[in-house]
């Protein structure tokens, strides 16, 4: 991961640098930062000018305390909860009071990985995914003693370096879907997928090729809350809708502050999450053109 952050910063202008264990390992890394600046350019996303700039502000390094004046470390170590905790709390030795230190966890709590660092209004959690130079989303949450400060400063970094960043309010983690916002969901589409194809429903290919052609060719417009709303829920006759909130209602491991809160937002009778239903037409012809041009790139090509 950590060659693909650091082309994140560089390529907007930020200086960055690089820290891995040995030598050799950063020799492998720069060919992956030449090799991913390469494609970017052969595929008309920068220049060749723009790419040779970028690995011109990286700097490669196996001295840790070359990051000492750094103002922003990511890491992404191995998920390893002593290794993260050895690793923090030497950079809180080394490092100026300002610097900012956040992780690529996807499965560890900030605080626990924070733990006995001095600098806890200044560690933030940046969850990236995988390849990180590509893909937008970022997930930034706050540890137990992160302030708004470095938390906003964190998500408006984040956005200078054309990244989409995603605020998770909660440090909550399911035990059996070990993961922050985004991966709880995904792994919990992974469990599913297991389940069937163990359970001989579909062959991989088929749960795969089934995924990407249904509900995957919608995810790039639309998530669950607006899906609900393109599918008309609010139009559904009372008793379809009923029996669709007690099927919410009744999902394993819900506590029941969260329960609460569904069968109140159910209650208030409020029909869309984000659509206006007086606007929905319109929406809906929106949504379809975007789709239209997917199915164009993705399946048809031009027909005519």
């Amino acid at each position: 991961m950590g060659f693909g952050l650091a082309i994140n910063f560089a390529l907007w202008g930020y200086p960055t640098t690089i820290y891995d264990l040995d030598d050799q390992i950063l020799a492998k890394t720069i060919q992956r930062v030449k090799k991913a600046l390469d494609m970017f350019a052969t595929e008309d996303l920068i220049s060749r000018r723009r790419s040779e700039e970028t690995f011109e502000r990286i700097a490669f390094t196996s001295d840790i305390e070359n990051l000492a004046d750094a103002d922003f470390i990511t890491e992404a170590i191995v998920e390893r909860l002593f290794d993260k905790q050895e690793l923090f709390n030497h950079l809180d030795k080394i490092c100026k009071s300002q610097t900012i230190i956040a992780s690529n966890t996807s499965t560890l709590r900030m605080g626990d990985i924070a733990e006995g660092v001095k600098r806890q209004d200044k560690v933030v959690l940046t969850h990236y995914f995988t390849p990180p130079h590509i893909v937008p989303g970022v997930e930034v949450a706050k540890g137990p003693g992160t302030t708004d400060e470095t938390f906003n400063l964190t998500y408006d970094l984040l956005k200078n370096v054309r990244k989409t960043p995603v605020r998770v309010l909660k440090d909550f983690i399911i035990p059996e879907l070990p993961g922050y916002l985004l991966n709880t969901m995904q792994r919990a589409l992974e469990g599913a997928a297991y389940r069937l194809w163990a359970e001989g429903v579909a062959s991989a290919e088929d749960i795969d090729l089934g995924i990407k052609a249904s509900f995957g060719f919608r995810n790039p417009h639309e998530g669950p809350f607006m899906h609900a709303d393109f599918s008309a829920h609010f139009k559904w006759p009372a008793d379809v809708q009923d029996r669709q909130v007690k099927r919410t209602l009744a999902m394993p491991g819900l506590s029941e502050e969260a329960r609460e809160r569904l069968r109140k937002r159910f209650a208030d009778g409020v029909g869309t999450w984000f659509i206006d239903p007086n606007k929905f037409e319109e929406a809906e012809e929106m949504r379809d053109r975007q789709y239209a041009r997917r199915l164009k790139e993705l399946y048809w090509g031009k027909l005519d």
